[in-house]
């Protein structure tokens, strides 16, 4: 009875140890590994970006008649040739006194130079306030066979914008002031070129306009041939 009591005992301690080593394994492999997160990489920092300096704005130029050249290269074409209509005269008008208001005064003529089949109209402007806009407009008269051979002036080409168009009865040009440019005081020519009939041609109808801003005025001329 004792050795078979024992052995039952024996047999129900191995039956346990076996039970739960099973239980240990079977555990173990449905238990689910534990994934641990890798480390994120490190990134240095962005080194901040120096600011951009200002640019420093431009300074305007200035025309001066020591700049302004006093016998520029024509911006048409050049004087036609008299030889082929005989040996007439030049025609020309005398000018006028001049217009004055404020800093701005202007007169208009044409030259002397002109033949009789082609002609220079000249204004010349004088101010005695640096000037920080200036338009001059020159209106030629559509008398028979008047078209335009070009234009120019005493301030540098670069400095001036220059325009001309056909309007109802006339030819425009326009010279224009570049903006940042200054006219310090002085005397200044614009002059515009036109072919027309053989045989002379009135001015009469030809008119000029000058319109100037200071820096604390402005002013506004206009005259005649």
């Amino acid at each position: 009875m004792r050795a078979a009591g024992m052995a039952a005992t024996v047999a129900t301690v191995l039956g346990l140890g076996v039970v739960v080593t099973w239980a240990a394994v079977g555990q173990e492999a449905t238990t689910p590994p534990v994934h641990m997160p890798s480390p994120m990489a490190s990134t240095a920092p962005t080194a901040p970006t120096a600011p951009t300096a200002p640019t420093a704005p431009t300074a305007p130029t200035a025309v001066s008649p020591a700049t302004a050249g006093s016998s520029p290269s024509r911006g048409g074409a050049s004087r036609p040739s008299s030889a082929a209509h005989g040996s007439r005269s030049p025609v020309a008008s005398p000018g006028n006194s001049g217009v004055e208001r404020g800093f701005l005064w202007a007169s208009g003529a044409v030259d002397p130079q002109s033949i009789d089949n082609w002609a220079q109209s000249n204004v010349t402007v004088r101010n005695s306030e640096t000037l920080t806009a200036l338009e001059v407009r020159v209106r030629i008269a559509l008398t028979p066979y008047v078209t335009s051979t070009g234009m120019w002036s005493t301030i540098p080409a670069e400095h001036l914008v220059t325009t001309v168009e056909q309007q109802p009865g006339v030819l425009v040009y326009t010279f224009t002031l570049k903006p940042a440019v200054r006219i310090t005081p002085g005397s200044y020519i614009f002059a515009v070129q036109y072919g027309h009939a053989v045989g002379g041609r009135d001015p009469s109808r030809d008119s000029y306009q000058a319109i100037a801003t200071a820096e604390v005025a402005r002013a506004e001329v206009d005259g005649g041939f």
